[in-house]
């Protein structure tokens, strides 16, 4: 493919690109039900599993859609036109970080459609984790397990340079899980680590202990007063 031919699919799916990734399908979507914004209900995360828990399969299903398309198109037109592996995979990672950076979700319904429309029998290989995740409630385990074996199994298949650019996928994925939700604090410890990255979520705090020892403290602040003579 000529040069020009290849500027020109740069200059014309980038902003495109980008400019999908940046559609708040969850928000969309909750709003056309009148439910408000997403991100003030269940775990508030603007995704597709929110919109599911919060407001049923349906609709959860229709922001899935959406953001699968947002993550899979750009790449589709990019190899219809003509171009190679490179801005092919260049174009399809781009609506993953503008997801992330702009919406501030996790990316991991982009990035399957990204992986989709980059090598399509090397995503059917890995869906089985994103499926089983999903039926066994590790949705974030699967998603995160099928992503790294992406690139595995493409390089196995023998798409060098498709392969590198599917290993993108898990590197943004990590990014915006490490990040943690709006506010967070940076992961500090192993714990939050490890949390964060395969199961999108922070680690659990023991508060029985806390709570027993704010109630000694409570109970000896108080002791001198109650052996102290009643105001009269």
């Amino acid at each position: 493919m000529s040069r020009s031919r290849t500027a020109g699919i740069a200059l014309i799916g980038f902003p495109a690109a980008f400019a999908l990734g940046c559609i708040p399908s969850a928000r969309l979507v909750s709003r056309l039900l009148g439910a408000g914004d997403i991100s003030a209900a269940g775990d508030h995360k603007p995704g597709a599993a929110n919109v599911a828990r919060t407001l049923g399969w349906a609709p959860g299903a229709a922001t899935l859609g959406i953001d699968l398309a947002k993550g899979s198109v750009p790449a589709v037109f990019a190899r219809r036109a003509g171009a190679g592996p490179d801005l092919t995979g260049a174009l399809a990672v781009t609506p993953v970080i503008a997801h992330i950076a702009v919406v501030r979700g996790r990316g991991a319904a982009a990035a399957l459609g990204a992986a989709l429309a980059l090598d399509p029998p090397a995503t059917a290989v890995v869906l089985p984790l994103v499926v089983g995740g999903a039926l066994a409630k590790r949705a974030a385990l699967g998603a995160m397990g099928a992503a790294l074996a992406l690139p595995l199994v493409s390089l196995a298949l023998g798409r060098r340079r498709t392969a590198a650019w599917c290993a993108a996928l898990p590197a943004i994925m990590a990014g915006a899980r490490l990040r943690g939700s709006a506010g967070a604090e940076p992961p500090a410890t192993p714990a939050v680590v490890w949390e964060r990255f395969w199961f999108d979520r922070e680690p659990a705090v023991a508060t029985a202990p806390a709570t027993e020892a704010s109630g000694s403290k409570a109970a000896v602040a108080t002791a001198p007063a109650a052996g102290a003579a009643p105001d009269s």
